[in-house]
């Protein structure tokens, strides 16, 4: 795949899959893996990279931020989250996250942002993601989002987004604020249809840029089953819905993670699906699967049998029925 400039798409490269940061903090390797995890991603073509804070306690962002490094960077798109901040040697009150702690203040977004620049190493981010605001969204609307117009003006920050894992909340910021780039994350996939009916309409209408993650829903649907579905068992019926989804995939020669990624990227609303990989080996495979050449049929077969979580996107719709 060859290099687009960012000026033509509005992540920086064709519609595809995204390189983010959540799982480069858990590899052993530490720089030297990310350095070879990015430059794989590079050499297929990806120029959009995310990350955050919470990933790793600021770790991610260091990794990522030095392997980028490397590259030209008026030529990639860079986001990363406000909203936790990385705790350092700040006492841990009983029951908190040991790494980070929420901070969606004025003063919290623009300290987040200038951490994040530190440890990355550059001098803007091209997305400033608003991340999991659910129990403060009167405080975001308040100061979050003015303190990150008032980056953007400065220049230190280039689209203001939200990342969130909860429709409702990203519904009420699409109404509330003028949001830029959206990222949500497991609510559109092959089991979770929540996003069908009043996101993609809405960030359509809007023109919001969507990406997506957790499509493969760590693991669930690509056949090392996490046992967790958005931070909680996987209900009993989800389970045999990926083992009927899985066998008939088995059936037609394709790995489920093929169909998982592909019936999100089908969806003309979706710019961009985000994949955490963790290394080289789990990049490589999630790119396959989103070129596998999955057969018409598969797609008749899922419909028929009423195992997808929403409709078919109109591009399977047309080449289920034309193949």
């Amino acid at each position: 795949m060859s290099a687009v400039p960012a000026a033509t798409f509005p992540l920086g490269q064709p519609k595809g899959l995204a390189l983010g940061g959540t799982g480069v903090p858990e590899h052993p390797g530490g720089q030297a893996n990310a350095d070879v995890l990015v430059a794989a991603a590079w050499e297929d073509g990806v120029r959009y990279f995310d990350t955050a804070p919470m990933y790793g306690g600021g770790v991610a962002e260091r990794l990522m931020g030095r392997a980028l490094a490397a590259y030209p960077r008026a030529d990639l798109v860079l986001s990363s989250k406000v909203g936790r901040l990385v705790r350092g040697d700040e006492p841990v009150p009983p029951g908190e996250d040991p790494l980070w702690r929420f901070d969606f203040s004025a003063d919290g977004i623009r300290r987040s942002v200038e951490e994040s620049l530190e440890r990355l190493g550059v001098d803007r981010l091209d997305v400033a993601f608003v991340h999991d605001p659910d129990a403060f969204l009167a405080l975001v609307t308040r100061e979050s989002y003015p303190a990150l117009e008032r980056l953007r003006d400065e220049g230190l920050v280039g689209r203001i987004g939200v990342g969130v894992c909860q429709v409702p909340t990203l519904l009420h910021l699409l109404r509330e604020t003028r949001v830029e780039v959206a990222l949500l994350a497991g609510r559109l996939s092959l089991v979770d249809g929540e996003a069908v009916d009043e996101v993609l309409p809405l960030v359509a209408e809007q023109g919001v840029t969507l990406v997506v993650a957790s499509v493969l829903h760590a693991g669930l649907v690509d056949g090392r089953d996490s046992g967790q579905l958005h931070y909680a068992p996987t209900p009993p019926e989800v389970v045999l819905q990926v083992a009927a989804i899985k066998e008939v995939c088995d059936r037609h020669g394709t790995p489920i993670g093929a169909a998982a990624l592909q019936f999100v990227l089908a969806r003309p609303e979706v710019a961009m699906a985000l994949t955490g990989a963790v290394d080289v080996d789990q990049w490589r495979q999630n790119l396959a699967w989103s070129r596998w050449p999955v057969p018409a049929k598969l797609w008749r077969d899922l419909a028929a049998a009423g195992l997808l979580s929403s409709d078919l996107p109109p591009a399977l719709v047309e080449r289920a029925s034309t193949a």
